[in-house]
């Protein structure tokens, strides 16, 4: 995860979709408890991530655990560490994701003309039919989207193959942990639409 800068000029609430997304054939049965492990040098960050994710998976079905209980450090962790953590804690699969970018662009929205009802009681059905409609315009303006690309993978504990991949946008968040919540519960969703959680 990063440190993320100001989010002002985002719009409403954001949406989470999955431009890529691949599964391994071999995989047939969910995995029942899952290491979660949100890559970042910024441990508040991090800790909100992966505790997030966790509730996430849970709601959908699967047990998952938040890796910074057992792995407080910030800095990079070791294979040894990673391995440790793992094999100590009776999982079968290990989500990984770490943010791939964050792009802004400019988006113009063209004029637009629609129709709105007016009062019309006490006028009859021809006073109604004559002032039902007002015709509104409006100009169009621009508007600044923001979009954070997250690349999560899954692993197999028993085998340490790939058994999931996918990166995931999120769109015109207003806060970090809106980010965070789309993402998510988005991810956990399609998890479990794959048949990986049970």
């Amino acid at each position: 995860m990063v440190v993320l800068g100001s989010l002002a000029g985002c719009d409403k609430g954001p949406t989470t979709t999955f431009p890529l997304s691949w599964k391994n054939p071999n995989y047939t049965e969910g995995f029942k408890k899952l290491f979660v492990i949100g890559v970042g040098e910024n441990d508040g960050v991090r800790r909100l991530f992966e505790d997030t994710f966790a509730k996430a998976i849970a709601i959908e079905g699967a047990a998952a655990q938040a890796s910074w209980g057992d792995l407080p450090q910030t800095e990079r962790l070791t294979e040894e560490q990673v391995r440790g953590a793992i094999e100590g804690g009776d999982f079968d699969g290990v989500i990984i994701t770490h943010l791939i970018s964050v792009d802004q662009n400019e988006e113009y929205v063209p004029p637009s003309s629609y129709a709105v009802p007016t009062g019309y009681q006490g006028y009859g059905y021809y006073g109604y039919y004559g002032a039902s409609y007002t015709i509104v315009n409006e100009p169009g303006y621009f508007k600044t989207n923001t979009r954070f690309r997250l690349q999560t993978n899954l692993y197999s504990v028993a085998t340490s193959e790939l058994v999931w991949s996918g990166q995931s946008d999120t769109l015109n968040p207003d806060s970090l942990a809106a980010v965070i919540d789309s993402m998510t519960t988005a991810v956990a969703k399609k998890l479990k639409t794959e048949k990986l959680i049970p």
